[in-house]
């Protein structure tokens, strides 16, 4: 079933710590008046101008096989395609923050005001990952809500461009998905509009259908590393 998610901009929880510790910012770091006062002003501009909005789309094992296989450019031997095909139940998304959001982001930094830009930009885009977990949760609820069993299940979401998924998988995701319902759209080098988007598959299935060994020669060059946290907390 496809169908468009409901949030609204209180459900994206900000957390100050990992916000700015994505700045390589420490929690206890003793931060200037000036500092505090760009933080602050990034947070109020992210409540006034957000416009969350995500859809889904089940899929099956099979039908997300030709979804994954994209262009032919996937790394022959990786993670997700291990984990998809142990799964329990599949659904293609996308989450946005929004045109406004993003072009205040483009605003500044065209202004010449790097800071606030740079400070809104990195609230943008914790929320857009955030956003990701609730649609993962969200479909994890109604799941468990069918069958009561599944509430030991996991549901993680995963996004071309991650983990051997080339990012021309993007363009098959969109044809199935059309998240253009929701002001996403694609260009022609895979990236979306509004910038503050995530497409992807949300997995559910066992937890331990979700974990794996970072020994994967393109592990050295990831920057997030989000995996690793991600399996610890399963």
């Amino acid at each position: 079933m496809r169908s468009v998610v409901d949030f609204a901009p209180e459900d994206v929880i900000l957390d100050r710590a990992a916000i700015l510790g994505s700045q390589g910012i420490p929690e206890e770091a003793e931060l200037t008046e000036n500092f505090e006062r760009i933080y602050g002003e990034a947070i109020e501009l992210f409540k006034e101008l957000t416009e969350p909005a995500g859809i889904i789309c089940g899929i099956s094992i099979s039908g997300f096989e030709e979804v994954f296989r994209g262009e032919g450019l996937n790394e022959p031997s990786n993670p997700v395609e291990d984990i998809y095909r142990k799964s329990g139940y599949l659904s293609l998304f996308a989450v946005t923050l929004g045109a406004v959001l993003s072009e205040k982001v483009t605003e500044l930094f065209d202004s010449g005001d790097y800071a606030s830009g740079y400070m809104l930009d990195s609230v943008s885009s914790y929320a857009a990952d955030k956003l990701s977990d609730l649609a993962a949760r969200n479909l994890q609820l109604e799941l468990t809500a069918k069958e009561p069993a599944e509430s030991q299940w996991r549901v993680l979401s995963y996004s071309p461009g991650y983990c051997g998924w080339n990012m021309s998988g993007q363009k098959k995701l969109f044809e199935v998905l059309r998240p253009q319902e929701i002001g996403i759209t694609l260009n022609e080098s895979y990236l979306m509009s509004p910038i503050k988007s995530v497409s992807g598959v949300l997995i559910a299935g066992s937890g331990k259908i979700h974990e794996f060994v970072s020994s994967y020669h393109f592990c050295d060059t990831c920057r997030t590393k989000s995996c690793i946290e991600r399996m610890r907390n399963l």
